[in-house]
């Protein structure tokens, strides 16, 4: 915990750069009554304190990236973060998460064919020692994508 405190300001701003994150500054700060200065400096100070983070994130259907899949690891729980660290550097892998449950390891692979992913899960898995199991699911259709929550439920004392 960083000792940082949420005020309404912050959570709104955060809730605005959620609904479009090129807002422009003195878009928010018309829409909060705030100074164009004021919403800077918070947005700065929340991407200093690693709560707000503004990126572009393209649809891998749309980009030609034709196989979305998830995977399941059972790993020796003695290389857990070292495993979870060579999974981030995969550039087919998107997301990594420690995980409680049927599988230590939970990671999302993006790839352009049903080909690649039988590639990736026979040849590159096998090069990581540690890696005992695994369970794929591909991912046939995305019902929701929502990378925003409700700015309510952030806790006001980080």
């Amino acid at each position: 915990m960083s000792g940082f405190v949420l005020d309404q300001f912050d959570r709104d701003i955060i809730r605005l750069l959620q609904q479009d994150g090129r807002m422009p500054f003195l878009t928010i700060a018309h829409e909060l009554g705030l100074a164009e200065g004021t919403v800077r400096r918070r947005v700065g100070k929340l991407m200093d304190e690693g709560l707000l983070k503004i990126v572009g994130i393209a649809s891998p259907f749309k980009v030609g990236l034709q196989t979305v899949a998830i995977v399941g690891l059972k790993v020796d729980r003695g290389r857990l973060q070292p495993i979870a660290e060579e999974l981030s550097s995969l550039t087919e892998v998107r997301y990594v998460a420690l995980s409680t449950g049927n599988y230590d390891l939970v990671i999302e692979v993006v790839v352009a064919s049903n080909d690649e992913l039988l590639t990736f899960l026979v040849d590159r898995l096998r090069e990581i020692p540690g890696i005992n199991n695994t369970g794929t699911s591909v991912v046939l259709k995305v019902a929701k994508e929502d990378l925003a929550w409700d700015s309510d439920q952030m806790n006001t004392s980080l």
